[in-house]
């Protein structure tokens, strides 16, 4: 098939597309234009006539927002106050038990819940007179290292806190305050007491304490202060400045007194400057929210939206209209780039009147034609990759990636359970549906077998029937969990149900066999070979006259077992390395030769020659291995000349066994090196937080699924187990060391805090770390 040939446009006509696309830009543009001009009017007569009342607006919003949030660390309270286990923590006396502990830590877990009822709490603490113990969300400390270290106040001791938490407090709040943290950096902090029990100021019993985030808090009206450049103050009703959006917050001329009113405005002297102070008045606590802004920017506003306003639209006239040309050229490169590509590919050098993108859009809509065709193509071979998929799987040559949930979608098949069983079905005599049983019957007849035979196990279970030869089908049958029980029953009656139907409708006589139950997709190809032996039987047997089966000679095989099929399973398990199934497929054969069929001593013979050459054959791609089994060869053939049938199979089992390991051994040994690798890794590195399976493998540059089944396979533990055993190894040793706290020892295993750590301990050794160090004590 010839390529469309396509010609360019011609100059005429690329100009007018540039011109269309300049003209569009351009009227965008006035448009544009028109609307900004229309809003600048409209805009500055708003401006002149609210801008006096905007900034008492805002700063009533301003202070609605700030009461709801601090209404949020009153909600805080309440949870915490009416909590169960605060008057547990406050009536106890004594040192505490491990399930005191225990009951902490989950007093600990149920305070994390309440850490996110408000942005504006960084943290918050409650402390108990009595123990002198300060509980947080997951946290258990002292005041010494929450006030001495975690947090460090200016000029304020831990003993200094102590003092003050021990007086009533009523919803007190602290001016903010710069405070140290524990790694060094300086954050401003609002802190909120409160006495404990809630509502009884006659016995204070602890204190509630509450970081408030002075920059979350300050965030609220940061903005409005920046709009006027103005500055915001928070006053309480001793006239401290709680927040402030200023530089400095001290020498301020405000005053609390002289706002007498809920809300209102005054014109103030400040640092020589005229001042207009805009104020409102919460209902929560009475603070005073005062927003301080300089006369001159008030007038410089509605002046600053007119000079704005017309230096804007001059700049886009102007240099819109520059910009305008600029995108649409550069829009049309693109464009004449595309069919310039197209000339090229089509091979046509001559313009036309064609517009560029009616050329594009024809060569678009024969390359969606040409992508159509390809996924017809391709949704025509899905069928040959699953019947395909389907052979190998039944006769046991799949590996077990291939088994994979996505492999699997990808040749359309899902399964419901982990066992599985085959059918194998043939057609022997077709005489009776075709005369003279031509091969253009045969597709007709395994197209029948195939889909009478899906139907009939797709009653009680789940059937992929696949055409493995000529008048040869085999169901791949997924057995349902709640119906394994009756599935050897169910699948003889089908298979009598089938044979009937066949018969009777087709006159088709058929031959069926059906394996045992494999409880995992691995040992589908045993099942496999299970049914080719049943199938085998009922053949040999169907072929017998009645005549002969009670005539004595005709006891007496004149065959051995040993089909194609046993043949290649029997080469892909040996080049899989696969000795123990090795071992039990010929296990098998000997079984079905020697004692169900009890061959005689002269066909055994040739049976042991058949698979010598099955194993010569393997060994041809290996000539290191022949010098290896040529003494082995030897002693089988002895053997077989000897009559000793049991003994030269035996010395053939072995002989399969070398190989199976010798090759196995030449695969193993860069899984073992990985193995090493990540075991001396994890040795290394059990310390680190970050120690996970998707850690392991970027170090080791594989994936997490790739090294996760290597470990698993190569040493029978999963990755994550591993770890876990070296980290409670390690742990073990650390608790011996009475010196040593739990949270330190978490630390060395890698973990953050003690709570994870006591999580995890209990989970592997069934007590917690201190109960274990206490039955160390104990055994001493």
């Amino acid at each position: 098939m010839k390529p469309n040939r396509f010609k360019l446009p011609s100059r005429k006509r690329s100009s007018s597309m540039m011109m269309a696309l300049f003209g569009s830009y351009i009227a965008v543009l006035l448009l544009a234009i028109v609307i900004g001009s229309i809003l600048y009017w409209k805009a500055k007569t708003v401006v002149e006539h609210t801008v006096d009342n905007t900034n008492a607006a805002m700063l009533e919003q301003l202070r609605e927002v700030a009461d709801g949030r601090l209404k949020e660390i009153e909600q805080l309270e309440q949870q915490i106050a009416f909590h169960p286990r605060l008057g547990w923590l406050f009536n106890h006396e004594g040192s505490f038990s491990d399930q005191d502990a225990y009951s902490i830590i989950e007093f600990t877990n149920d305070l994390q819940r309440f850490k996110n009822l408000s942005r504006l709490i960084h943290d918050f603490y409650i402390y108990d007179i009595n123990n002198r113990l300060i509980i947080g969300p997951n946290v258990k400390s002292t005041p010494e290292i929450v006030f001495d270290h975690v947090y460090r106040f200016e000029g304020k001791t831990s003993a200094d806190w102590v003092t003050e938490l021990k007086k009533p407090a009523l919803r007190f709040y602290e001016p903010a305050a710069s405070v140290r943290m524990d790694n060094g950096s300086t954050k401003p902090f609002i802190v909120y007491r409160q006495s404990l029990p809630f509502g009884d100021s006659s016995t204070v019993k602890g204190s509630l304490i509450v970081m408030i985030d002075e920059g979350q808090f300050r965030s609220l009206f940061d903005k409005l202060a920046s709009v006027n450049r103005g500055e915001i103050y928070i006053l309480d009703q001793q006239n401290r400045v709680i927040s402030s959006t200023a530089d400095t917050r001290s020498g301020i001329s405000l005053f609390y007194k002289n706002m007498a009113n809920d809300y209102g405005k005054l014109e103030e002297i400040m640092d020589g400057q005229s001042q207009i102070v805009t104020y409102t008045t919460s209902a929560v606590n009475g603070w005073k929210y005062v927003y301080v802004v300089p006369q001159a920017v008030f007038l410089d506003q509605v002046y600053a939206v007119k000079r704005w306003a017309i230096l804007l639209l001059s700049l886009c006239a102007f240099g819109g209209g520059a910009a305008s040309l600029y995108l649409a050229y550069r829009n049309y490169i693109p464009v004449r780039d595309v069919v310039r590509i197209i000339r090229k590919w089509s091979g046509s050098e001559q313009e036309t009147g064609i517009g560029e993108f009616e050329l594009i859009r024809s060569t678009i809509e024969s390359a969606r034609l040409t992508e159509s065709q390809l996924r017809g193509m391709l949704a025509q071979q899905a069928p040959i990759l699953r019947v395909n998929f389907l052979t190998r799987l039944i006769r046991g040559y799949v590996q077990p990636a291939e088994l994979e949930p996505e492999s699997l979608a990808f040749v359309g098949i899902s399964f419901i359970s982990s066992s599985f069983a085959v059918i194998l079905i043939d057609a022997g005599d077709i005489s009776g549906f075709a005369q003279g049983g031509g091969e253009r019957e045969w597709p007709f007849v395994g197209f029948i077998l195939s889909n009478i035979a899906g139907e009939l196990v797709g009653e009680h279970h789940l059937g992929f029937p696949v055409e493995l030869d000529r008048g040869r089908v085999a169901v791949l049958i997924n057995l349902r969990t709640e119906r394994l029980s009756m599935a050897k029953a169910e699948m003889q009656e089908m298979a009598v149900k089938l044979t009937a139907l066949l018969e009777s409708r087709f006159r088709i006589k058929l031959s069926v066999g059906i394996s045992g139950v494999a409880k995992d997709p691995e040992g589908i190809g045993e099942a496999f070979r299970d049914a080719l032996k049943q199938l085998d039987e009922r053949i040999v047997l169907a072929r017998r006259t009645e005549t002969d089966r009670n005539t004595e000679a005709s006891t007496e095989e004149s065959y051995f077992y040993y089909p194609l099929e046993v043949e290649q399973q029997l080469v892909n398990l040996v080049k899989a390395g696969e000795a123990d199934k090795v071992d039990k497929l010929l296990d098998a054969l000997y079984d079905d030769n020697f004692t169900t069929r009890s061959i005689s001593p002269e066909l055994g013979r040739y049976l042991l020659v058949t698979a010598t050459a099955t194993m010569l054959r393997i060994v041809q791609s290996y000539p290191d291995l022949k010098s290896t089994l040529a003494e082995r060869i030897a002693s089988i053939e002895r053997a077989a000349v000897s009559e000793s049938t049991h003994a030269a199979f035996a010395e053939l089992k072995q002989s399969y066994r070398t190989i199976c390991l010798n090759l196995k051994e030449r695969r193993s040994d860069t899984n073992e090196l990985l193995q090493n690798g990540i075991k001396q890794y994890i040795e290394a590195n059990f310390g680190e937080n970050m120690l996970s399976v998707n850690w392991i493998a970027d170090h080791f540059n594989l994936t997490p699924q790739y090294i996760s089944a290597v470990y698993k396979k190569s040493s029978g533990q999963s990755l994550t187990d591993y770890v876990a055993e070296v980290r409670i190894r390690e742990a073990k040793k650390l608790l011996t060391h009475q010196s040593m706290t739990i949270a330190q020892v978490a630390a060395k295993v890698g973990y953050a805090n003690d709570i994870g750590f006591i999580r995890f301990f209990k989970k592997y050794e069934g007590i917690t770390p201190g109960a274990y160090r206490s039955s160390l004590q104990t055994d001493k």
